[in-house]
């Protein structure tokens, strides 16, 4: 027994010294002691200073409840602990607990931080604080401001809640709540995430880091607002420093004012450049009144620029087109989003019901409702096969092609006019003859998508062939070739299409001219005009 209270006795006496430490030792111009309920009360001022271990602290006026080790102090209230000073107007200290209770006019330094608040509860020894009522933290790149705020100086990190704006050198973040490290500069965030570029360029996540510092961020779910478009993604990586936004898994680039989406696999936003560039079996789809308009391709660009007429969206090579009653093929296109025409690149064909159309380049306008008009610039060819599956040729240097109700009304062909007509008797199931006509310009009457009338301009030259005098070199003009089991259907519109041979023609089974420049060799792999190296690559 006697040992252990030695053991106890000893115990305390090397207790003494740690509980002494934490004692309070102030001094001022004025003291007044005064006995409350048998507690000793301290009052003083002014240029009250106390200290405690390596905290100092300096005020005008003062309270200590010496029992509790605490004290209270009033007015150009100063704690200068180590390397860390924080001011106020009024301060609420724990002694024991080596606590400090900030509040009006809080401002807290601490090497290249600083933060100001009107409430702040201090802890010295563990270096942690925290704010309840708004605060603005600041440091040599950062501005964080939120309602609620809590920062570990020992670990370098904080985390802030409520109404969280952080504003750097090149963009402004708002989120709910906010991880930062103080000394990377990097922050986190896990739920809805806005950031606004210096160019007004906005991005939306659902969470993940930002490099401040080095202007390089990565987050998964998010979407990145352009001056045209929504980019969207399962996973989004922005370079801000090169201003780059790539965009992994489900990427969707959707058009603010056109009822146009392009989907992918994969697609990056090059703000500098003002182009989107969408991969991996890329879709556009463009929202008609009571149908949709499909364009594919191996790569889509859309461009944008201050001038309307110059905001497009590009595509190459291996174009698809499909739409309820119109589909197409050709090696690039450039579609024009503000009055919805698109041009059509190397060897292009189109079907539109019984109809095959093929020209050099095609120029088509896509109106809300339906396509328009059509023009087929240089080499234009016509094909229209009737009830007896012959083949009505119409060919010409340009064409215009009208539309009603997305069926052919009328085509005028300008210059270097040549037709191939197959006349019918009324019930459409004997051939009569066939019509061959040669002229300068001549306008086809259409009629459910059949041609009607055929109107011939400038010395025609025509004549009409009995069947019995009809073979085969007759029945097609050069350049004539039947594609119509390469015409796309909605289910393959995603897949890459079959090489086309343009030059085989389907009574032959062979070449029907050799010499055709629009018939012969394989389609180009290049871009439209206007794109140079569109697929960019980036890290990720």
């Amino acid at each position: 027994m006697t040992r252990l209270f030695i053991l106890f006795l000893l115990f305390m006496i090397a207790l003494v010294p740690v509980l002494a430490q934490k004692k309070i030792k102030y001094q001022a111009d004025s003291l007044i002691n005064q006995g409350r309920n048998k507690e000793s009360i301290q009052f003083l001022w002014p240029n009250v200073i106390f200290v405690q271990e390596s905290t100092t602290v300096t005020n005008d006026s003062s309270v200590y409840y010496k029992s509790q080790n605490q004290m209270e102090s009033y007015f150009n209230v100063k704690i200068v602990d180590d390397s860390t000073i924080i001011t106020s107007e009024r301060l609420t200290y724990d002694g024991e607990q080596r606590r400090a209770i900030l509040k009006n006019n809080v401002i807290y330094l601490k090497g290249e931080q600083r933060l100001y608040t009107n409430h702040l509860i201090y802890q010295l020894d563990l270096e942690i604080g925290r704010y309840f009522d708004g605060g603005k933290l600041i440091d040599t790149t950062n501005t964080l401001t939120s309602k609620f705020g809590t920062f570990y100086s020992q670990q370098r990190f904080a985390i802030f809640t409520d109404s969280v704006v952080l504003i750097s050198p090149d963009f402004t973040l708002k989120s709910d709540t906010l991880r930062y490290n103080t000394e990377t500069k990097v922050a986190y965030t896990d739920g809805p995430t806005e950031i606004i570029n210096k160019d007004g360029t906005q991005l939306f996540s659902k969470g993940g880091v930002f490099r401040t510092y080095i202007d390089q961020s990565q987050f998964v779910e998010g979407k990145v607002e352009t001056t045209d478009y929504y980019l969207e993604g399962d996973q989004l990586f922005f370079d801000d420093l090169n201003k780059y936004y790539k965009g992994k898994g489900r990427v969707m680039l959707t058009a603010k004012a056109n009822d146009v989406i392009i989907t992918g696999d994969e697609g990056y936003y090059d703000r500098e450049n003002g182009r989107s560039v969408i991969y991996g079996n890329p879709i556009m789809k463009r929202i008609l009144e009571q149908d949709t308009f499909y364009l594919a391709a191996d790569t889509l660009v859309a461009i944008e620029s201050e001038y309307d007429s110059a905001k497009r969206i590009l595509a190459y090579p291996e174009i698809r087109i499909f739409k309820e009653n119109l589909q197409g093929l050709a090696d690039s296109a450039a579609y024009f989003l503000s009055d919805s025409i698109m041009m059509m690149y190397g060897d292009p064909i189109l079907w539109t019901n019984q109809n095959q159309i093929r020209a050099d380049t095609i120029e088509m306008e896509v109106s809300e409702k339906s396509i328009d008009r059509m023009l087929l610039h240089h080499d234009a060819f016509l094909i229209n096969q009737d009830t007896l599956k012959n083949y009505n040729q119409i060919k010409g240097r340009n064409m215009i092609a009208y539309f009603d109700s997305s069926m052919i009304n009328n085509i005028f062909v300008d210059g270097n006019g040549e037709s191939i007509f197959f006349i019918l008797d009324e019930n459409d199931s004997l051939m009569i003859g066939m019509n061959r006509l040669l002229c300068s310009s001549m306008n086809i009457i259409f009629k459910d998508n059949d041609i009607s009338t055929i109107t011939v301009y400038t010395q025609p030259e025509g004549r009409i062939i009995p069947p019995h005098e009809l073979n085969e070199d007759d029945k097609s003009l050069d350049g004539f070739g039947w594609l119509y089991d390469k015409r796309p259907l909605l289910l393959n519109i995603y897949s890459k299409p079959q090489p086309i041979d343009r030059s085989r023609s389907p009574s032959s089974g062979g070449p029907s001219n050799q010499n055709n420049k629009n018939v012969s060799g394989p389609p180009r792999q290049t871009p439209p005009p206007g794109v140079k190296n569109a697929r960019k690559g980036g890290s990720n």
